[in-house]
């Protein structure tokens, strides 16, 4: 499903291929695109591949019975390398599960389920993270407050207590080294996950637009 979300992403974000990517000329008369919304944080392959896996999971985890929205999805990234028109590619996935018992009613009902899942899923996220967040990092911060307190009242006797000032300095920031690395692990991954969440949010949003205008 990595690619999938790519995809989904496309709708956020312009992905940097990096110094290889070969695009061609741009044509001055052409006209300007649209610009796109900056996203919150740009996933890189492996980030793309864990979460198009997380997402993966979790819908084959929450799948409805019968052809629904995740069947419909799924059949049409694989139609893709063989139907490259979109909307004919929409109306050969919705004739093939039609045969299933798939209705338009159906398909909508079941993408704005997935939807919801992926609401749940994101407060579920955001509720663990932040759990983690305070059992790892948040004695740290306990920790450097202390030893900024500390470092304040010894600074009034500072002839006597220069060595004990010192040592406290590089504690301090030595903790601040290791919470900034933390922290920083920590956002990017929660980022990482809200854009990914968001641009599958976003991939189901249009597609329900998409089958109500073709379909």
């Amino acid at each position: 499903m990595a690619n999938l979300l790519k995809k989904a992403m496309g709708l956020f974000v312009e992905f940097d291929e990096g110094p290889d990517d070969q695009r061609a000329p741009r044509n001055d008369s052409s006209p300007t695109p649209p610009p796109r919304a900056t996203a919150r944080a740009v996933l890189n392959a492996e980030e793309l591949d864990k979460f198009g896996k997380h997402f993966e999971k979790l819908f084959d985890q929450q799948n409805l019975p019968g052809p629904d929205y995740y069947e419909f999805m799924k059949m049409m990234e694989t139609l893709e390398a063989h139907i490259k028109d979109e909307k004919a590619r929409i109306s050969a996935t919705f004739a093939a599960l039609a045969i299933q018992g798939l209705t338009k009613e159906k398909l909508v009902e079941t993408a704005k389920t997935y939807q919801e899942i992926i609401r749940h899923d994101q407060a579920q996220f955001e509720k663990t993270a932040s759990e983690k967040r305070d059992k790892e990092i948040g004695q740290k911060l306990k920790d450097v407050q202390g030893l900024e307190e500390n470092t304040a009242r010894h600074a009034e006797t500072i002839q006597k207590l220069t060595k004990e000032i010192s040592d406290s300095q590089q504690a301090m920031e030595k903790l601040k080294q290791t919470i900034a690395e933390e922290e920083g692990k920590l956002n990017r991954n929660k980022q990482g996950y809200l854009t990914a969440c968001e641009a599958m949010f976003g991939k189901i949003a249009d597609d329900i637009t998409k089958i109500q205008t073709n379909l």
